[in-house]
């Protein structure tokens, strides 16, 4: 099988949602011997990029692997610029310069599957059967209930729904993380044909780490994104003080990237850590005896909730925080929606290593039954098959 990927992110495991995700699949491909031509729109630095590369060209044979980066920078005028922008609302893969020829030529030579990720590549979606949309989420969503805002983001919410609906309506299959994100495309093209497959994450980067002994909890996230940031405000100033009135050795570790920028404010406070980032995910996940993460809105699979699980870190979250996790709520995690509630299973999992314990182990071995590679692309791969067959 031939599949050509049109990724907004270099494929590699310790990127971004895309990236983990696009690591996954470009892996799975090359280990069945498929031929995998890959097209990355990215800014990302030249050294990060060659990394990636050189990383999944040698679990390729030769010829099997074809790789080109396009900058999503435009070379144009303002005013072009501002029309492209009007045609096409958040087109910038769209219109990388020399992306749209080198697919017109791959289509020329041949391929069985046009796989295009991410909601704003779809621009480039022909509405052939050969051409599967990866969508993880839904900005329109997340921003749902977000007040009126600026005028700038009142347009900016505007030309988002715009686009989201005309890429959906223009798809003829599409695959969605989870169902809410079905229920969302369908009501916008009822005609496509839509299959949901959650995120795999490939335990061979994610080690069970240690029990923590020490009664450190907290999250990890973008701040840059809403729902991350959301989390951590409500964290910080609503749950954060009711666990340490009844723990009072607790302490509380922020991370993420722009942490200080949009959590800052709410310091100096004592036993409260804030990171703007972290060398590796493991300096956050070593340290945490319980990961929290509870978001106003967010949708599509929350995976630093998963990374949790599978490096061994017991959660407690919100319904919006498992969207798209078949979970026994109290065995793999647990679900809460009060902050009253959310804190006093916080405390209790800090107070109750046994607890700990049992729930770490049992959302370890949830990732790595449904959530792992394997079972998650064999749902793909047949998907790719029907596809292929179209």
């Amino acid at each position: 099988m031939k599949v050509v990927l049109v990724l907004p992110a270099m494929a590699r495991p310790f990127g971004d949602t895309a990236a983990r995700w696009s690591y996954v699949l470009v892996k799975g491909l090359l280990a069945r011997g498929d031929e995998v031509v890959c097209f990355v729109v990215t800014e990302e630095k030249p050294e990060v990029v060659e990394t990636a590369r050189r990383e999944l060209a040698g679990l390729a044979r030769p010829g099997q692997f074809t790789f080109r980066v396009f900058s999503p920078i435009p070379r144009c005028s303002v005013w072009r610029r501002k029309l492209r922008s009007i045609l096409r609302p958040y087109g910038e893969t769209y219109y990388a310069e020399g992306l749209r020829e080198a697919l017109a030529a791959e289509a020329r030579r041949g391929y069985d599957v046009l796989h295009l990720e991410q909601l704003w590549t779809g621009w480039l979606g022909s509405g052939s059967n050969r051409t599967l949309l990866n969508i993880h989420h839904f900005e329109i969503i997340d921003l749902e209930g977000q007040g009126t805002g600026s005028l700038a983001e009142r347009k900016a919410f505007l030309q988002m729904r715009r686009a989201t609906h005309r890429i959906v309506r223009a798809q003829r299959r599409m695959r969605m993380f989870t169902p809410r994100l079905l229920e969302k495309a369908k009501g916008i093209n009822p005609e496509a044909t839509y299959d949901v497959i959650p995120f795999a994450l490939d335990l061979n980067h994610y080690a069970l780490q240690p029990a923590a002994t020490e009664p450190v909890f907290g999250m990890i996230g973008s701040m840059h994104w809403n729902p991350s940031r959301s989390a951590g405000e409500r964290l910080i100033t609503r749950i954060w003080p009711r666990v340490k009135k009844r723990v009072p050795r607790a302490r509380l570790f922020v991370a993420g990237w722009h942490a200080r920028k949009h959590l800052g404010k709410f310091l100096p406070l004592p036993d409260v850590t804030l990171e703007d980032s972290v060398p590796h995910p493991t300096d956050f996940f070593a340290k945490a005896a319980v990961m929290v993460y509870a978001p106003s809105r967010g949708s599509g699979m929350k995976i630093k909730v998963m990374e949790s699980m599978a490096y061994g870190v017991p959660v407690v979250t919100t319904w919006e925080g498992v969207e798209g996790l078949e979970h026994e709520n109290g065995r793999h995690c647990w679900v809460e929606e009060e902050d009253d509630a959310i804190a006093g299973r916080v405390a209790d999992l800090l107070e109750q290593p046994v607890a700990r314990e049992r729930m770490r182990q049992a959302a370890r071995a949830l990732i790595a039954e449904r959530y792992s590679p394997e079972p998650v692309m064999a749902q793909l791969l047949r998907v790719y098959d029907q596809i292929k067959a179209s």
